[in-house]
């Protein structure tokens, strides 16, 4: 696999393929850098079947502060991290099946991008939007409050969703591998409250994001039978959210 991305240099553990340093601007205007490390990559997890285990969801909450969205080794299920708790969702017969945040977990990734923030700002959106909009939302917010969205950065969203629909994978990719275990696909029927975590990353399509995307999202929402958590595929949030963003101080 290539690491010609210039805004990733090779990391030092052999777990992790690369690590983006998001520079966030300081109070004189110096930069401090927040790492967002990357295991395994979009395109050769997903279209090409390198699902082996890259780094223990232990390790990465070991440290302080985790948030993370990837995919448990052998495509097994999603993976959400936020705050350091841990929320693995598997599709079980065609049934989601959830666990965390509670609940220790010993799983390993093939796929992960993960940070460490000890410290967010919390800012109120007063828009709402999905797709493009709210990529280009995200970044706006970002830069105005001294982060380089030019490099990956992660965020947490709190909202309510006029639009949600996601999916929890079941050992295969259904565009790569249409005759693979199909996914458990979750589509709100009405607007729903939740929380969205994530990354935005732009030029990182086949790598931290999907083609023609600037952001790899996760949900958790409550469900009929307790919290929900899975890779959403379409969002729209409504007015009146709230967004985390590192903090630069």
């Amino acid at each position: 696999m290539s690491t010609s991305i210039r805004t990733f240099r090779t990391f030092s553990r052999p777990s992790a393929l690369f690590v983006a340093a998001a520079g966030i601007a300081c109070a004189n205007g110096c930069t401090r850098p927040t790492h967002v490390e990357q295991y395994g990559a979009m395109r050769e997890v997903l279209r090409e079947g390198s699902t082996q285990s890259r780094v223990t969801l232990e390790d990465v909450t070991s440290r302080s502060g985790a948030v993370a969205v990837g995919a448990l080794a052998g495509l097994g299920g999603e993976i959400t991290i936020v705050d350091g708790e841990t929320w693995i969702a598997r599709s079980v017969e065609g049934v989601p099946e959830v666990t965390g945040p509670g609940t220790a977990s010993s799983d390993d990734a093939t796929l992960l991008t993960a940070s460490h923030v000890d410290d967010w700002i919390e800012i109120p959106l007063p828009e709402g939007g999905g797709g493009r909009r709210l990529e280009n939302m995200l970044a706006r917010l970002a830069e105005a409050h001294g982060i380089d969205a030019s490099r990956p950065f992660p965020f947490v969203i709190e909202a309510r969703f006029s639009t949600l629909e996601l999916h929890v994978i079941a050992g295969a990719c259904p565009i790569a591998n249409p005759a693979g275990e199909p996914p458990w696909r979750f589509n709100a029927a009405t607007p729903i409250e939740g929380r969205l975590v994530g990354f935005h990353a732009v030029n990182q399509d086949g790598v931290m994001t999907h083609h023609g995307s600037n952001v790899h999202l996760h949900a958790i929402i409550p469900g009929e039978d307790g919290m929900l958590t899975g890779h959403v595929d379409h969002v729209v949030v409504e007015p009146g959210g709230r967004l985390r963003l590192p903090s630069s101080r």
